[in-house]
């Protein structure tokens, strides 16, 4: 199985385990589109969030990752930033956001990043997961 459908489905028994009833959407797309016209081309160049879920009061933003790289910490926050723009979630900007990196390996350098960043890091693997 390759490493990018492995995160969906981690990231999918995870949030069938842990969030339910929350709110949820997945494979995400924020940021703006400045026009119809000009939709097809921002498909390409836009970021894609793993989920999005509200639970508690809170937009709850998440990446999943095998082995976290460096640079996932700085992806969540420009997922923050993007969200309080992404017309779709308008109803939702002005709520408090929290960060989740899910992954399947605990990394203590990423784990180090994410505290000093207040980005929760959620190691966690499914009973059957190989």
């Amino acid at each position: 199985m390759a490493g990018q459908q492995k995160e969906s489905v981690l990231l999918t028994k995870w949030l069938a385990k842990f969030y339910p009833t929350s709110l949820q959407w997945r494979r995400v797309r924020l940021g703006q589109v400045p026009d119809k016209e000009m939709a097809r081309l921002y498909k390409v160049i836009l970021r894609w969030a793993d989920a999005i879920f509200i639970e508690g009061g809170y937009v709850n933003i998440v990446e999943a990752k095998l082995r976290p790289p460096l640079g996932v910490t700085g992806q969540l926050e420009g997922y923050r930033d993007l969200f309080k723009v992404t017309p779709e979630f308008q109803s939702y900007w002005n709520w408090p956001i929290k960060l989740i990196l899910l992954s399947s390996t605990l990394d203590l350098n990423i784990a180090e990043i994410c505290k000093k960043k207040g980005i929760k890091y959620e190691v966690w693997k499914p009973a059957d997961w190989k």
